[in-house]
């Protein structure tokens, strides 16, 4: 199995990082072994437990690395005004598979770390809407953190249910095609919106109206 180097970056430690984002999908955690992961990276398994301690330590900074990824490309792309120029976008792509597949593993892990890791991307989700709050490219919003939390989960739907999201879209929802294909469909819900005008307005409404009816009833519904 080989691993897989982001940018430019061919350090021992960076290539058993990679290494192991390959392998801990694949072969699951009791699976995946020291001795595997150092083959992958070129390296011997005394290297691998030298940086990282043990096996745990090695899974510990894969998470905060996919986190890491997020606050150093995506976050400071919007800050600095690059994040819809092509070279920056094909970059992404190349790198996105394996760190997708990734997430959308420890996702459904179901473990503390898990939680650990929506957390993280939530406050980084977050970090990033502000920041496209001040360049003008999202709209204002009275409830950010929830608009995080929302977005945030919208995305990963398809991480989760990469399985079923590659059946029905006929293509691997983790390769490049298919990354940018849902990118895409997002863009364009996002973008422009799903509903018309009238029909969020009718929502708005009753959102509202029902709000005043369950507090009138009381936490006990009465």
């Amino acid at each position: 199995m080989r691993s897989v180097v982001e940018r430019d970056d061919l350090t021992a430690e960076a290539r058993i990082r990679q290494a192991a984002i390959t392998r801990f999908p694949a072969e699951g955690i009791e699976g995946t072994t020291i001795r595997a992961i150092a083959a992958d990276a070129g390296v011997s398994p005394a290297l691998v437990l030298h940086h990282f301690g043990s096996k745990q330590g090695l899974l510990d900074a894969c998470d905060r690395y996919v986190v890491d990824l997020v606050r150093t490309t995506k976050t400071q792309a919007v800050i600095d005004g690059t994040a819809t120029d092509s070279g920056f976008m094909a970059s992404m792509y190349r790198i996105a598979p394996p760190v997708v597949r990734y997430l959308g593993w420890s996702l459904s892990r179901g473990a503390p770390a898990a939680a650990r890791l929506f957390d993280e991307l939530v406050a980084e989700s977050e970090r990033l809407l502000s920041a496209a709050e001040e360049r003008g490219l999202v709209r204002r919003t009275p409830d950010p953190h929830g608009r995080a939390v929302v977005v945030l989960t919208m995305q990963l739907g398809f991480v989760v249910l990469r399985e079923h999201v590659t059946r029905a879209l006929g293509m691997d929802a983790f390769g490049m095609e298919g990354l940018m294909r849902i990118t895409e469909r997002q863009m364009e819900l996002f973008g422009t919106g799903l509903f018309t005008p009238e029909a969020a307005r009718e929502t708005a409404q009753a959102l509202d109206q029902a709000s005043r009816l369950l507090a009138q009833e009381g936490p006990d519904g009465r």
